[in-house]
């Protein structure tokens, strides 16, 4: 019995070995950053966790590749990540978030992403992309994980302001939009024209009414913030 116990016992130990040997963590030599839909040059900036959070010589194991997924889905230039272990090389895929607009604050343009978050702050606007200017007394931004991202309030205004100037039909350039905390304005530089709005619906019905009668704005500065006042600055020449 003894006999038959022994080489056993030898086998289940040997094979327990066999199976640590198979399934114990490898060591990474090579980890490699691919950007597969890339929206702006921000490679720098996510290679810069990424060596925060692995580098070659270390195992590999699930927690870890768990860990860098999740560490790197926080990050604002990315829109999502594909993670994928082959041998001692670790591959990291990544596709950026797509950019929506730029608003400038305190004189500087903040490039905003699709996820509402802060891409960059810029030196001048680059691109087509629109430009909406904020000057509320307190930021329009928040700090979520780390990062700057875009008030909800402010996000709201932003799609208010553009869904009832498209109602408005108007010819000719796009305004400049100015948000504040109490109202908005539209400048029209090529026609010389201001428009100061409030927040109100009421607002922006007397502005349709005006220019349905109107038929356009001739150069000056027009306010349709209250009930029933409209001033009319400077007149055409």
């Amino acid at each position: 019995m003894k006999r038959v116990l022994v080489p056993l016992l030898i086998l289940l130990i040997g094979g327990v070995i066999v199976y640590a040997v198979v399934n114990a963590p490898g060591h990474l030599k090579q980890v490699e950053l691919l950007v597969v839909e890339k929206h702006g040059n921000w490679k720098d900036q996510i290679g810069q966790y990424v060596v925060s959070l692995v580098q070659p010589g270390e195992s590999v194991s699930p927690a870890l590749i768990e860990e860098l997924s999740e560490k790197l889905s926080f990050l604002p230039w990315v829109e999502r990540e594909e993670i994928t272990v082959k041998g001692d090389r670790l591959t990291i895929k990544i596709w950026e978030t797509k950019p929506l607009f730029y608003l400038s604050f305190n004189g500087s343009p903040y490039l905003i992403g699709d996820n509402d978050f802060v891409l960059e702050k810029s030196r001048k606007p680059s691109g087509n992309l629109p430009i909406y200017y904020y000057k509320g007394r307190s930021s329009p931004f928040t700090m979520e994980k780390g990062f700057l991202k875009l008030k909800k309030t402010v996000k709201m205004e932003i799609k208010l302001v553009n869904n009832r100037i498209k109602e408005l039909t108007l010819q000719g350039e796009p305004p400049q939009i100015i948000l504040s905390d109490a109202f908005i304005s539209l400048t029209f530089k090529k026609g010389r024209v201001i428009v100061y709005l409030g927040a109100e619906e009421v607002s922006w019905d007397n502005f349709t009414d005006f220019l349905s009668k109107a038929g356009k704005l001739k150069p000056g500065v027009y306010d349709f913030r209250f009930y029933d006042m409209l001033t009319r600055g400077r007149k055409e020449r």
